[in-house]
């Protein structure tokens, strides 16, 4: 972070990324990886490349392409 001048009363916000976790991301029910995209906490590329996660563009969980995908990654 470069180096940033504040005054009495300013405020400073820093967003960064959390943790890597815990856990195997195939494991993670897909329902809560739907609600991160919509969300949009992550991308529909970073859920079907990292969680095996099939989900459309219209946002819309598909559940068979996931089993697939994720049977297929185990």
């Amino acid at each position: 972070m470069p180096h940033t001048s504040a005054n009495a009363g300013d405020s400073f916000i820093c967003v960064g990324p959390a943790g890597g976790g815990y856990g195997d991301p195939l494991e993670r029910d897909i329902r809560q990886v739907l609600e991160d995209v919509r969300d949009e906490l992550i991308s529909i590329d970073t859920a079907l490349n990292d969680y095996g996660v099939v989900i459309t563009d219209t946002l819309q969980l598909d559940e068979a392409a996931t089993a697939d995908r994720r049977s297929s990654a185990a």
